[in-house]
């Protein structure tokens, strides 16, 4: 909370992962750390293994109830593709209740492979097959951005992230920001609600991530869009704010 005054950031959304580690805690830890906090949303996780009777009604339960807004698979850290049919009655409950699919893409420096269960080709499909579901590829599948752009294009119900891409790490081996910028603008000017804010904090930095979309050569009206009103209508928050 004290990041987000610091950063005058009014209201966040807080994304767990499938499993506890030390940079991120799982949704049961989640929704006990932050139930009382009104300006902190959150979207749901499971390990695929639980994707099962017990775990769907607890889904079912937490979308209904509004307690979670969207959900997030994480295909490369785990070695399983977006398009494993066990995932399907996830994405239905997603389309029941209009929340975004959230999907973890791109590199990491440990395994460079693992991007194969990410690519893009696979959540095109995924788009395809359930047309009304709407998909958040988070960080843009770096490094590959214009071959994430390109396979996309014309994909209405996909959409895209900042999260991770004012890193250091991913500055560097992208060639720099200026690959960075103009993806992010190709992308705004293409669809202007395809773009919205996210900083991978505490990984990322939440001011470098705001300094990235303040250097884009866009209108404010733009910007304003992917800050906060693309997120409002994705995440159905308008009735919160």
């Amino acid at each position: 909370m004290l990041n987000m005054k610091k950063n005058r950031i009014s209201y966040n959304i807080v994304i767990p992962d499938n499993i506890s580690n030390t940079q991120c805690a799982n949704l049961e830890t989640v929704m006990n750390l932050i139930k009382n906090e009104s300006k902190l949303f959150k979207v749901g996780t499971l390990e695929i293994n639980n994707v099962n009777e017990s775990g769907l009604k607890k889904i079912d339960r937490l979308f209904q109830k509004k307690i979670i807004r969207g959900f997030k698979i994480f295909p490369g850290h785990d070695p399983i593709y977006p398009t494993d049919q066990r995932w399907y009655p996830i994405y239905r409950l997603c389309i029941k209740y209009n929340f975004p699919l959230i999907i973890h893409t791109g590199i990491n420096f440990n395994n460079r492979k693992i991007s194969k269960y990410n690519d893009p080709e696979h959540i095109v499909k995924i788009a395809k097959i359930f047309p009304k579901l709407n998909i958040i590829i988070a960080h843009y599948f770096w490094p590959k951005f214009d071959y994430c752009f390109a396979i996309t294009n014309n994909i209405k119900n996909i959409y895209f992230d900042t999260s991770g891409l004012a890193c250091p790490y991913i500055i560097k081996s992208s060639d720099g920001i200026r690959k960075i910028k103009d993806v992010l603008v190709k992308t705004v000017k293409r669809r202007a609600n395809s773009l919205i804010f996210g900083s991978d904090w505490p990984i990322g930095s939440m001011k470098k991530h705001i300094d990235l979309i303040n250097s884009l050569n866009i209108t404010d009206g733009e910007r304003n869009n992917i800050y906060y009103k693309n997120s409002i209508e994705l995440f159905r928050l308008k009735n919160c704010l």
